[in-house]
């Protein structure tokens, strides 16, 4: 249970953030392609950051499962 909370807890807050960097990145970097070169041009390997971000992020809250069910052990739990 705390296994899935804790990825819950990371993967639903931080989608909508990055959906939004990720969209105001692509404007920016839109904006700048067509500034500097005269036309139109999207970026689009830009898109793959905002994926790649949110992968790593939940392959680092994925690497502290081991540890959260080992110190989570009724037989480790210490009381004052």
């Amino acid at each position: 249970m705390l296994g899935r909370a804790l990825l819950l807890e990371t993967a639903l807050p931080l989608l909508p953030a990055l959906v939004l960097a990720g969209a105001g990145g692509m404007l920016i970097g839109t904006g700048y392609a067509t500034l500097t070169g005269g036309t139109v041009t999207v970026p689009y390997a830009a898109l793959l950051v905002p994926v790649l971000v949110y992968a790593c992020c939940l392959l680092s809250a994925a690497t502290a499962l081991p540890l959260l069910h080992r110190s989570a052990r009724p037989g480790e739990l210490r009381y004052a």
